[in-house]
This record gives C-alpha cells, sequence and structure tokens, in this order.
C-alpha cells in the first residue's frame, strides 16, 4: 500500500514538471520559443528536386500562394509573366556592389541552384542538360547577355519556361550576386570564343544534328522551292539532290548559301530563322543522298578489267582529265614519272574521297567494282617497255658505258652518282651486292617501291634495263652469296619486341621506314627471302648505319633472336592492309623547307603560298595529303612530272637540291594539312581572259542563266536555271567548283557538261573553261 506522504510527493513533482512545461513553451514572442514538435510551427522543407503527391502536377517547388510571402522574406514588388518581366527589365538595377565577396556568394548560389542545368560555366552542358535536352539552354551566350539585369533577376525569381522560380529559395541579395557572377562567366565565355560568341547558341545541342531532323526541316522550308527530296524544282531553282554535284560542294558551300541566301533571287536567308544545328541537321540531310559506297579493302583485291574501266572513264573522268589520260582541268593521268610514282593505292583513294575544294569529286556513284575497273584502265596508260625475258639474255653483253648514262640520268639523283645514297638507298654496298641476284635489281626497277620515292621504271627499254644492271654489278669486287630460299621460324611476339628494342628507331613502328629501309613495303618483302633478312640483321650492311646485330655485334643478338625478327617481319608482311606503310620524314626541318618552298624553289608561284593551287595543284588540299605518302612528294620534287610544267628540283634540275632540302619541303607541304580553313585555289585572270570568257559566256550559258547570270526575271524566258551573279554565292562557291561544274555538268537536270569528249552540247577546253569562270569571278565585289 502506498504511503501518503509518497503519494502526496508524486503529485506535487508531476504538478511541478507540468508548469515547467508549459512555461518553457508559452507564446512570448520576444523570446525564442523551444519547440517538441517544431513541424507544427515551421513545415519542413522540401528537396529541390523531389516530387510530391500534394499537387496534381506533382511539382514540389511552389510559388508563394497570392498575398503571402515567406516569413523573414521581402516583399518582391513583382509578380510572374512576360508583362512584369519586362517592367523589372526597365525599373530594376543591381543594388549589390559588384566585389569579389558578391562574386565568391554568386558563385556558390550558382553551382548550388543553376548548374545542374546550365553547367558549371554556364554553357548548358549541366548533368540534367546532358539527360533532357529541353534543359541545354546556355546562359553565355550573346542572347542572354543582351539581357538587362532586371529582367535576369526576374527570371530567376519567377522562372521562364521550364525553368522554375527561385525566389522561394534563394534571398533578394544572393540572386542579385548570382546576377553578378553570371555577368563575369559571360566575360570569359566571349574572350574564349571571340567573335564566335555572337553565333546564337542552338538550345537542342549537338545531338539534335540528324538526317531525321534534316529532313523535317527541309519538307517545312525548303521542297516548296526546290522539290521533294531536292528534285524536280521550280523554274530557276537548282535541283540539289544531284549525287556529282554533292561529291564536288563542300559543307561549307551549303551552310555558307542556306545562312546567307542569294540576294535577288528566290534564296532568302535563313541565318535569323533557323539555327545552327538546324543548318548542320539540313546538310546532313542533303549530304545523305549522296552515292558511291565503296569498300576500300575489296577495290584491289583482285585485277580489274580494262574494257570496262575505259567505259566508265570516259563517262566519270575524261570531262576533266581527257579522253586518253592526257590532262585538261584535271591533271595528266598519262605522264611516265606520274604512273611510276603512283601506287593502286593512291588511285584508288583519290577517286573514293576525291579532291575537296578542287574540280575532282567524290565518287558518287560506283561501287568497288567499277573503282577496280576505273584504276586498271589508267594502269593501261603506263607505258612498259621491258620485261625479264627480255633483260636476262641482254646482261652478258651489257654496256657499263651507256648503263653509267642511264643511271646518272634515272638513278643519281636518288642513290648518288657512284650508288652512295641519299633519299634512295645505298646501292654501292658489297655486302648487299653479294646478298642480291640480277633478278632482284630488274625487279626492283620493274615494280619500284609503291609508297616511297623509288619509281616503277616500266618505261626503260630492255637494253637500257640490262645496261642499267650491268652498271651497278660491276661495282662488286667479291663472290656473290648463294642464299637460301627455305623459310626461318621464330617467335614472332618475341621478335616484335626485339625490333621495338633495336629496331624502330631507324625503321619505323611496324617497319613503315623513317631514316632506315622501308621494311614492311610489300613489293620489298616479296622479293627477298628469309635468308637476306637473317643475313643483313646478323651482319648488317657495308657503308651505311646497319651494323650486324649477331652476337658481336651492336645488340649482342643471338641467331635464335634473329630468327625471332624475322618471323615478325614477315608476319608484318603477311598482314592485310587496306592502307599502306608510310613513312613520315619526322626528322626533317620544316620551317627550313618553308624558305625552300617560298623563296629558293619558288614552290608558291605555282601551287600558292599555302599549297592552295595556282597553275599547279593544291599540294596543301587535307584529301591529297591523306592519300600521298612523303616518299610520294619527295619522288614528284626529285623526278618532276612529265609531259607539264612539273620540273625536276633535284641535282641537275630546274633548281638543284640537296637531300635534305628535298625532306625539309616534303615536312613543310606535310604541315598544310594541319592548318585550319585552307585557302581556295583562285585561277590567274586577267582583262584579256575576262573579256573572252564573256564572250564564251553570252554563247554558252547565257541562255539559261541570263544575261550577266542574273538567272529569271518573272514569266521571261530569259534565265532557266539558277542566278549565278549573286555575292552569297559567289562567296560561297570556289573556282574549282565552278569549274567542275562547267566541266561535268549536273547529270539529270539541263545543265550538261561543257568539257571536251564529255558528250554535252558543246565541246569547251580547259582553258576555255577556265575563261568562263575568270568571267563568273569577275562580278565578284571586292
Amino acid at each position: 500500500m502506498i504511503k501518503r506522504g509518497t503519494s502526496l510527493w508524486a503529485i506535487g513533482a508531476a504538478g511541478t514538471i507540468l508548469f515547467a512545461g508549459l512555461y518553457a513553451t508559452r507564446r512570448d514572442f520576444s523570446r525564442r520559443q523551444i519547440r517538441i514538435f517544431s513541424e507544427m510551427a515551421v513545415s519542413p522543407a522540401g528537396k529541390a528536386q523531389a516530387s510530391t503527391t500534394v499537387f496534381a502536377d506533382g511539382r514540389i517547388q511552389r510559388a508563394p500562394v497570392a498575398g503571402t510571402a515567406a516569413r523573414g522574406a521581402e516583399f518582391e514588388g513583382y509578380g510572374s509573366g512576360d508583362a512584369e518581366r519586362a517592367r523589372a527589365a526597365v525599373e530594376l538595377k543591381n543594388p549589390v556592389k559588384a566585389d569579389l565577396a558578391a562574386l565568391t556568394r554568386g558563385k556558390e548560389v550558382f553551382s548550388n541552384f543553376c548548374a545542374h542545368c546550365h553547367g558549371p560555366k554556364g554553357r548548358g552542358d549541366g548533368a540534367v542538360a546532358r539527360a533532357f535536352s529541353g534543359f541545354a539552354i546556355s546562359v553565355t551566350g550573346k542572347a542572354t547577355y543582351d539581357l538587362p539585369d532586371g529582367e535576369l533577376f526576374h527570371i530567376a525569381s519567377f522562372g521562364r519556361n521550364l525553368m522554375p522560380g527561385h525566389a522561394s529559395q534563394i534571398g533578394i541579395k544572393d540572386r542579385w550576386k548570382a546576377v553578378h557572377y553570371l555577368r563575369d562567366l559571360q566575360d570569359r565565355e566571349r574572350r574564349r570564343l571571340g567573335p564566335l560568341w555572337a553565333v546564337p547558341e542552338d538550345p537542342r545541342r549537338r545531338h539534335l544534328i540528324s538526317v531525321p531532323y534534316g529532313k523535317e526541316l527541309f519538307a517545312q522550308n525548303c521542297s516548296a522551292c526546290h522539290g521533294e527530296e531536292g528534285r524536280r524544282p521550280k523554274p530557276g531553282i537548282p535541283t540539289l539532290n544531284t549525287p556529282a554535284v554533292l561529291a564536288i560542294a563542300d559543307d561549307a558551300f551549303y551552310w555558307d548559301i542556306i545562312r546567307h541566301g542569294k540576294k535577288g533571287t528566290q534564296m532568302p536567308a535563313w541565318e535569323k530563322i533557323l539555327t545552327p544545328t538546324q543548318v548542320k541537321s539540313l546538310v546532313l540531310y542533303v549530304r545523305s543522298w549522296s552515292g558511291g559506297k565503296v569498300d576500300r579493302s575489296e577495290v584491289l583485291s583482285a585485277e580489274g578489267t580494262v574494257r570496262r574501266g575505259r567505259a566508265i572513264f570516259y563517262g566519270h573522268c575524261a570531262g576533266c582529265h581527257g579522253s586518253k589520260g592526257e590532262g585538261g582541268i584535271g591533271v595528266s593521268l598519262r605522264s611516265e614519272t606520274f604512273q611510276a610514282l603512283v601506287s593502286d593505292e593512291f588511285l584508288r583513294d583519290t577517286i573514293t574521297f576525291g579532291r575537296g575544294h578542287t574540280p575532282m569529286p567524290a565518287n558518287y556513284d560506283l561501287n568497288s567494282k567499277e573503282v577496280r575497273d576505273v584504276i586498271a584502265y589508267i594502269r593501261s596508260f603506263r607505258k612498259v617497255r621491258s620485261s625479264w625475258k627480255e633483260v636476262q639474255p641482254l646482261l652478258a653483253s651489257a654496256s657499263q658505258k651507256i648503263g653509267k648514262s642511264v643511271y646518272r640520268s634515272k638513278c643519281a639523283g636518288c642513290h648518288g652518282k657512284k650508288g652512295e645514297g641519299g633519299i634512295g638507298s645505298r646501292l654501292n654496298s658489297q655486302s648487299f651486292l653479294a646478298r642480291v641476284d640480277d633478278k632482284f635489281l630488274y625487279d626492283s626497277l620493274f615494280q619500284g617501291r609503291p609508297g616511297t620515292a623509288m619509281p616503277a621504271w616500266t618505261h626503260l627499254e630492255s637494253k637500257d634495263a640490262a645496261d642499267v644492271i650491268g652498271y651497278i654489278r660491276a661495282w662488286q669486287t667479291g663472290p656473290a652469296i648463294a642464299l637460301s630460299q627455305a623459310k626461318i621460324s621464330g617467335d614472332a611476339d618475341h621478335g616484335e619486341m626485339l625490333f621495338t628494342r633495336h629496331c624502330k628507331r631507324c625503321h619505323g613502328g611496324g617497319g613503315k621506314g623513317e631514316l632506315g629501309a622501308q621494311l614492311a613495303n610489300p613489293v620489298f618483302q616479296k622479293l627477298v627471302p628469309d635468308q637476306f633478312l637473317w643475313d643483313t640483321i646478323a651482319h648488317g650492311k657495308d657503308g651505311t648505319d646497319m651494323s650486324g646485330f649477331l652476337s658481336s655485334g651492336k645488340a649482342n643478338l643471338s641467331p635464335s633472336e634473329i630468327n625471332d625478327l624475322v618471323a615478325y617481319l614477315r608476319r608484318v608482311g603477311s598482314e592485310a592492309r587496306v592502307d599502306p606503310p608510310k613513312r613520315d620524314y619526322a626528322w626533317a626541318n620544316k620551317e627550313a623547307g618553308r624558305e625552300i618552298f617560298e623563296k629558293k624553289a619558288g614552290c608558291a608561284s605555282c601551287h600558292g603560298s599555302r599549297g592552295e593551287g595556282g597553275s599547279g595543284p593544291a599540294l596543301g588540299n587535307p584529301a591529297f595529303l591523306r592519300v600521298a605518302s612523303d616518299g610520294f612528294i619527295a619522288g614528284m620534287v626529285i623526278l618532276g612530272r612529265t609531259g607539264t610544267e612539273m620540273r625536276s628540283f633535284y641535282r641537275g634540275g630546274n633548281v638543284s637540291l640537296e637531300k635534305e632540302e628535298v625532306e625539309n619541303v616534303v615536312a613543310y607541304i606535310r604541315d598544310f594539312a594541319k592548318r585550319e580553313n585552307p585557302l581556295p585555289r583562285r585561277w590567274p585572270s586577267s582583262a584579256s581572259t575576262v573579256a573572252e570568257g564573256s564572250l564564251l559566256f553570252a554563247k554558252n550559258c547565257q541562255g539559261c542563266h541570263g544575261t550577266e547570270g542574273h538567272g529569271s526575271k518573272g514569266d521571261s524566258p530569259d534565265g532557266y536555271a539558277p542566278a549565278l551573279n549573286s555575292q552569297e554565292f559567289l562567296r560561297a562557291a570556289t573556282d574549282d567548283f565552278l569549274l567542275a561544274t562547267i566541266a561535268i555538268g549536273r547529270p539529270n537536270t539541263p545543265m550538261r557538261p561543257f568539257s571536251k569528249g564529255s558528250g554535252g552540247i558543246t565541246d569547251l577546253s580547259a582553258e576555255d573553261i577556265r575563261k568562263v569562270v575568270a568571267y563568273i569571278r569577275s562580278w565578284e565585289k571586292k
């Protein structure tokens, strides 16, 4: 039984606790309160990006209820909507001083509330924007920069489009500080981009550039004039779906025409209507009409047929290169030195990829087999004047005197007057001559080394070939070494490790060649037996930097390790290649090459100061440099190009260049590939060529393109074809684009080819076509 005193004590204690609790939670607004259930007084804040079931739209971020304000918040003084935003743009000025403290706090606010969509630097590449393109809005471009501070503050407060308002999350002063930080980001972006900063930012960004989007845009904006899928346009409007033209015109041409239009014609400027992404999608869609898909790996897998190649050549190539490859607008394909130096891979890739910014189009309607046949026909231009069957019996009576004369005129430029070597390898080496027989020397002469400066001398007469071999053989003073034809077995993987350690420095990765020989060259691999490779690795090549690597030699290799190296080299040679090995003149001095190109050799006077071309081909063309090896360029410098104005620039040539100078000028030409925005070629012009071009234009072009190229005017029959006399068109079209269009026409349109032998309305010579282009170019305002 509980005692009375204890009960009274418990009741008193409970009363005391109750009183203390009531006292502690009294509503005295002058003092801080103690809250046991705080949610009853202050509702918890939801996470910014969370959802809720309380509201129908699921958004947890809400604007304050009309007529209310959060505790401690200042009165905004503005409401949401376009009218209020316009008022804020005029009335509100940033009251916060733009000091370091304000920028630091503004950066914190921007990072917490803005960067997830707009990106850490305001470029529209935040995590949310990368996942959902509709949120990819840059705030550092010119459009946002031009907005007044007050408008930016209002957008941060009340939102706009998909952006929610942040007035309930960010205090007024912090929003103004975020505006200061945004201005700082914009200034930095403007300095980074320079003139490009003013280009409008496309809100849908790059990943929306696609063919389907371009097709949709074309149907909406272009098909009314150019026809569905670019076919059957209105009179005076160009047909866009012409693969032959697509193969000549680059993306920059279409980009320029779409953005700037053609004043005085029906083609408007779309620069302020379409965003950059939309223009790119349009160009991509137009480009999708191109044909001619070639599997490069199949082209050289079999022999082509000359007869079929001739028919294709007449229809596709003769307009520029002449019906027999003699040249015209395009280069001569019959030149002996061109045929001697050019590889089948070079021809394949030139036909496939074309030469951008020149009259040479990319392939647009040939398949792999047809390209193979065209190569076979082009190769039929090569003169073959000897065979081993004819040369072998002549060796016994070979004339060293005649052989010396032929050697001096054909070989000494690369191999030295006494075979000591230069651009080419050393031939006057006793170990080399002892290991190779006369058949090896003939095959090397006849087949050359494709992709290097060593041409295939198929045009040498059999007697001349025999005399040269006899002259070279006369240098040999010791007995011949009979080499075994047996295969050598080894560990190719281990050989690769040894090659990387001991051989790569001179012979290049994978044997592509550097200062040393190109060991991966397919002709070299075919001509030498394994024993030749083994002996050369083991004992070296006297008179050169190639010393022996056997136990007592430079690398102290064992016979089995040399076996492994041979196995590796044979594996390299047996690999199926689409692109041939290419030696880089990485050691050469391109700055010294520039002096030679511009001054000593005067290459710039024909080929342009930046290799853009002039009376000579465009050496700086990226497509040319893609397919041409350094050896091919060096060979052209040394040998020149017979039948053209390109003379030899090596010993005894037009200008006498030494080995190092040739290598330096090749390195300078190769450096053109790294330059952006290559210059377009401008063909030489004069008042007389323009005058003659005017007469030719009136006779051949005016009936369709109108007087002075102004195109159609109303219902007048004058000028059925598109206007050419448009500053926007003339700025976008290069001289070579105009040349190619006149020469080969536009298939499936009224524009017929005008070059000689192309089967068009009339035959114009290459010089006549250049005169017409000079007249068209004379309309351009300087």
